[in-house]
């Protein structure tokens, strides 16, 4: 029990890890220039076009083949790795799902649509993680300058 909780945990953190460097690296990098992944560079630069005006609904959720994708991972992971470790992949795909739709809509004041937001309307080289500042803490890509200092 306590060893498919913690599996459970580690793979929550292994995929938000994951969710950071494709990002970083290929929405926003080199790596969205190769054949394979240009496409889902393309989507993630016509989410940032689209991502907090009245078409940001359309551009949040994945398109089909990737979900298909997801789901061919999650029981990839199931099978070779440990059903608690695909838990908690599928935890942090829902979690991430939820806060970013919440992100773009209606929450406005939490840190993580802070983070989030200085991304998208700041700095693109920052706060790759989305809704995890830690993680962009350990990478060296958090933004340091918080938006209240700025106003003032």
């Amino acid at each position: 029990m306590v060893i498919g909780i913690g599996l459970g945990i580690v793979g929550f953190f292994f995929t938000s890890v994951m969710f950071y460097l494709n990002h970083r690296f290929v929405g926003h990098g080199p790596l969205g220039k190769w054949p394979l992944l240009h496409h889902i560079k393309r989507l993630h630069l016509i989410h940032h076009r689209n991502d907090y005006n009245e078409k940001r609904n359309e551009h949040l959720m994945l398109p089909f083949w990737a979900r298909v994708s997801f789901l061919v991972v999650f029981i990839l992971l199931c099978y070779y790795v440990s059903v608690a470790f695909a838990a908690g992949y599928l935890a942090y795909a829902i979690y991430y799902g939820w806060q970013h739709h919440k992100i773009h809509n209606d929450d406005k004041t939490s840190s993580c649509s802070k983070h989030h937001y200085i991304h998208h309307r700041k700095s693109i080289k920052h706060n790759f993680s989305g809704t995890m500042p830690f993680i962009d803490k350990i990478f060296g890509t958090y933004y340091k300058k918080s938006l209240d200092n700025e106003a003032k």
